[in-house]
């Protein structure tokens, strides 16, 4: 039994559960990690892997390894070692293939804050600059800001973006159909008159010239090759319009989910409702938005209010 055939046969597992492309990935990428620190310590079988090792290893990427720009891994990143690994030897346990795991999981450490990662978002008057840089006078500029439009009206992953089909989008319901995001699961959410009224221009007046197969279903076609765009793409597009806009702040696809949300957390929309839109299995997953706006919150008092920061002075 060898580690490259348990990869293999535990990313398929993954892959049956749900688990995307993307987050694929990522497992191998971590896991690959792993067996190449194990084998060359001179450990090739699963079976051989004691809970010394599992330890040695912990320690050397807290304080050892170092990413490509020199590095080391943060706390988030060391802690999704440390999860895919764990749930990698738990899997090997549960089907046969090891008699017992060298990482079992550790109990939660409670003397600790649970830190929160908040995400990067765009303030309104950012998000509209953005949207407004897409030249409307070019067949690329109207496709984009159909593009644009949707990922801020409904807060769609770049990938579900990239699997929309043409029959996905009813402009008469205001509605699209998002077919086997993450969790493989179907959702149908609701987009504003602005992404209608864009992703019909763009329907009428440029996919006819981009799409060089009748066969040929996505919605967004790639202005070159006239086939669907990929992921990619989609992060090549948001992230060069939102250089030219202007705005001074990193921004992807990923910020128009997390702005979108925000803003209607913003403007009293229910958190069920935003879990919905989003496709969140968990509403604590959704509730990540209700510490952002406290923290902005936080930050408008400190700004604004008379108390909230005295120059040159601190309390006490």
């Amino acid at each position: 039994m060898t580690f490259n055939d348990c990869l293999t046969e535990y990313l398929d597992h993954m892959a049956a559960k749900g688990c995307v492309p993307g987050t694929l990935k990522w497992y191998r990428l971590k896991l690959q990690r792993l067996v190449a620190y194990l084998e060359s310590q001179g450990t090739a079988d699963p079976r051989e892997v004691n809970p010394e090792q599992i330890q040695r290893y912990r320690v050397y990427l807290k304080e050892e390894y170092r990413t490509p720009h020199g590095k080391p891994l943060t706390e988030t990143t060391y802690q999704d070692h440390v999860a895919i690994y764990t749930g990698f030897f738990g899997w090997l346990e549960r089907t046969g293939r090891i008699l017992i795991t060298p990482a079992p999981p550790e109990p939660p450490d409670r003397s600790k804050p649970r830190e929160i990662k908040l995400p990067r978002v765009m303030t309104e008057e950012e998000a509209l600059k953005v949207l407004e840089t897409c030249p409307m006078n070019t067949p690329v500029g109207l496709r984009n800001r159909a593009i644009l439009e949707i990922l801020y009206s409904s807060g769609i992953r770049r990938s579900e973006l990239t699997n929309l089909n043409i029959d996905d989008f009813f402009p008469g319901q205001g509605e699209l159909l998002i077919r086997q995001g993450k969790g493989q699961k179907d959702r149908i959410v609701p987009i504003g008159e602005y992404a209608v009224k864009f992703t019909e221009a763009y329907l009428k007046l440029i996919r006819p010239w981009l799409a060089q197969s009748v066969d040929e279903k996505a919605l967004f076609l790639n202005s070159v090759t006239g086939a669907r765009l990929s992921p990619a793409s989609i992060e090549m597009i948001v992230k060069g319009i939102a250089r030219k806009s202007g705005v001074k702040k990193p921004i992807s696809p990923h910020t128009f989910r997390h702005s979108m949300a925000t803003h209607l957390l913003r403007n009293n929309a229910d958190l069920r409702h935003i879990q919905a839109i989003l496709g969140h299995a968990s509403l604590k997953t959704t509730e990540i938005y209700t510490h952002l706006d406290l923290n902005q919150l936080k930050q408008a008092v400190k700004k604004a209010h008379p108390h909230g920061q005295r120059a040159g002075k601190k309390p006490g």
